[in-house]
């Protein structure tokens, strides 16, 4: 389609040469109504170039193409310029387009050269991850997916939290009601234990507050019991989280915690001073913004010395510009971090001008069950493997109900599970919270990740009994209502994965995907394939085999995983 794009654009340039530094192949879109037309072009950016209305515009632009048989119709409604082509033209271009491998190499030519920082995931060292810690990783993954497809060098980030007064307390409380041995054996919930039993106890024992600071002191002096406990912490934390990872798919290029970015953090201090950034303030050292930036003072030292968490997020920045040079810096936390990312960001874009627009918090809102309060101190944590494990289970029972023949069915039964959970997330904007429900999640009917799977496996199954795919098709046998809704479907792909790109937005291609699913199984219910004259199979196999190849590359950007049988 970007041959008509090209003709299009090249027209109006030529009929208003001034276009040409602000109209491209990028300034279509889709139309909102399917019945407007197949492509449309927005005249609302050129309306202060050209000074006149959009609807102005877009009937002049009309005027252009007039006589131009390449298109059906050209109409002018509300200032969009829509453009329907000719049924046959339109399927052999889209088809053409989608089948061939070529286009999705094309696509990552929109990134060459340019770096993505994706920092996601992030949990704390010692704390099991929990079912809070799902939307980080997979929102963040599946961004990392997005930005790679598109070319963009990748660099996923994630950001342990290996650092603070929280492992002086596990020191203490090890060295009094254990040992290393003990640890290594019963691996992260037994930390998750210790913690807990320390916060119970200290509400009684004010001492055991200044016996933890008192460890983690000794961490900081590189005191080697102490550095010996903290990468215990560290590795059985990280066997349990690569557990989690490697069952989701998700896979970072750097794991640096808190702690990487100590050795730099007086320096990064230093850089602020001497841009006189800095200033005294009731004792600590602060940065102060504009009274029209509406935030409070940055923090960086307390009036003790000690640097916070703005402070390593600062050096980490400057870390990161260093040593990326980076088009974008993308943080994937949750919305209750939105005034410490933006006073970062403020601070970075005082100290270095030239990084204003890189940093970016990809805020998403919370994930809660019913019922339960979240709370590591308490030991209120919904275990993220609990979670899996129970998706996969409660799989294994429908299946079992089902009375179906699947084989490899713990296997398979997982991987539904887990895309059950990953859909549920990213099937929803992610600024949204969501309250997780069982019934609705693990549904194999409706807008869900069970739903997505099955409709994949029908594709397959289809394939499959269809035998030898010819490469031709009949333009004029997938004319009919099924076949072309599926196939302008399939057209909106290009379009669907740059809005989710610009948006740093992974629903949607879950919102896309379901569209496709509705279309697809609309085809399926109307049209045969096997069992239809040669020439109708063959046309029909063409057109699912290239839904299979861009159905199953929105499956692979959000991370949902591909099974075969179902």
């Amino acid at each position: 389609m970007n041959d008509l794009k090209i003709r299009i654009v090249d027209k109006l340039n030529g009929a208003y040469p001034s276009l040409k530094e602000v109209l491209g192949v990028s300034s279509f879109e889709n139309p909102k109504n399917p019945e407007h037309g197949d492509m449309s072009l927005p005249c609302f950016k050129f309306s202060s170039l050209l000074k006149k209305s959009p609807h102005a515009i877009a009937e002049d632009f009309r005027a252009v193409f007039l006589k131009d048989d390449s298109f059906e119709s050209v109409s002018n409604i509300n200032g969009y310029l829509n453009f329907k082509f000719d049924k046959k033209t339109y399927i052999s271009f889209v088809l053409e387009k989608y089948s061939s491998g070529s286009f999705f190499n094309k696509m990552k030519d929109i990134g060459n050269g340019k770096t993505v920082v994706i920092d996601y995931s992030h949990p704390n060292v010692a704390k099991n991850m929990g079912i809070h810690n799902l939307r980080s990783t997979i929102i963040g993954q599946s961004i990392y997916n997005i930005y790679k497809f598109l070319g963009y060098r990748t660099e996923g980030v994630n950001h342990l939290g290996d650092w603070g007064t929280q492992f002086g307390k596990l020191m203490w409380a090890l060295e009094q009601w254990s040992s290393f041995k003990e640890v290594e054996e019963k691996g992260i919930l037994f930390l998750n234990e210790i913690y807990v039993r320390f916060h119970t106890e200290a509400e009684t024992h004010s001492e055991y507050e200044d016996n933890a600071r008192a460890w983690f002191k000794k961490l900081e002096d590189g005191d080697e019991k102490a550095l010996k406990w903290w990468l215990l912490f560290i590795k059985v934390s990280m066997d349990a989280y690569n557990s989690i990872y490697s069952r989701l798919n998700v896979k970072f290029d750097h794991i640096t915690g808190e702690s990487f970015y100590i050795p730099f953090l007086e320096d990064a201090v230093k850089k602020l001073e001497n841009k006189d950034l800095t200033e005294i303030s009731e004792g600590a050292l602060v940065v102060k913004f504009e009274e029209n930036d509406n935030m409070p003072p940055c923090l960086l030292k307390k009036s003790d010395g000690a640097t916070l968490y703005a402070t390593r997020d600062i050096a980490a920045a400057m870390y990161r510009l260093a040593e990326f040079d980076p088009y974008r810096i993308l943080y994937v936390t949750d919305v209750a971090q939105e005034l410490h990312f933006a006073q970062v960001f403020k601070v970075m874009e005082m100290y270095d001008p030239g990084s204003k627009g890189k940093f970016c918090h990809i805020r998403f809102g919370r994930l809660s069950f019913p019922n339960v309060q979240m709370s590591t101190r308490k030991g209120n944590i919904v275990p993220l493997s609990e979670v899996l494990d129970r998706a996969r289970d409660k799989v294994i029972g429908i299946i079992e109900e089902r009375n179906a023949d699947i084989p490899d069915k713990l296997s398979t039964a997982d991987k539904i599970g887990i895309g059950a959970v990953i859909f549920n997330d990213l099937s929803v904007s992610r600024i949204k919270n969501i309250e997780f429900d069982w019934d609705k999640t693990l549904s194999f009917d409706g807008e869900t990740g069970p739903h997505i799977q099955y409709s994949f496996v029908r594709i397959l199954n289809i394939l499959e009994k269809a035998g030898n795919i010819s490469g031709k098709f009949d333009t004029a046998l997938l004319e009919d209502e099924f076949s072309y809704e599926l196939i302008r479907s399939i057209d909106r792909f290009e379009s669907k994965v740059l809005q989710a790109c610009d948006e740093n937005e992974p629903s949607v291609i879950s919102n896309y995907l379901i569209e496709m699913s509705k279309c697809f199984n609309r085809f399926y219910q109307n049209n045969r394939v096997v069992g239809e004259n040669e020439d109708v199979r063959s046309s029909r196999a063409f057109l699912i085999n290239t839904l299979r190849s861009v159905y199953g590359q929105c499956m692979e950007l959000l991370g949902i995983p591909k099974i075969e049988k179902m």
